[in-house]
């Protein structure tokens, strides 16, 4: 038998696919199934990674539709720009 922890994971992971798939048709349900995994993820604390969605207009990340990835040479890093809220993400390579 799972753990709770399993199930929030395999939950959470079902809403993100679910929200990547649904973005053409309806961007808001999309964003509503963002917002669900959220507050599962949050609630039995499992990670659901940082690279997914937007964490200001909770927006799944579909490269060339609603995300600009960037190569950040100076930092030796990449830029992740919502195409939505226009935030910029870094993620610096160590």
């Amino acid at each position: 038998m799972d753990s709770i922890q399993g199930i929030a994971g395999k939950r959470v992971d079902f809403l993100l696919q679910k929200a990547f798939d649904t973005y053409d048709s309806d961007s808001v349900l999309s964003k509503r199934y963002v917002v669900l995994a959220r507050k599962i993820g949050m609630a039995h604390r499992v990670k659901i990674g940082n690279r997914r969605f937007c964490k200001k207009c909770f927006t799944i990340f579909k490269p060339g539709k609603t995300l600009k990835v960037r190569l950040d040479s100076k930092r030796k890093g990449v830029l992740y720009v919502c195409l939505n809220c226009n935030s910029i993400r870094k993620f610096v390579r160590s």
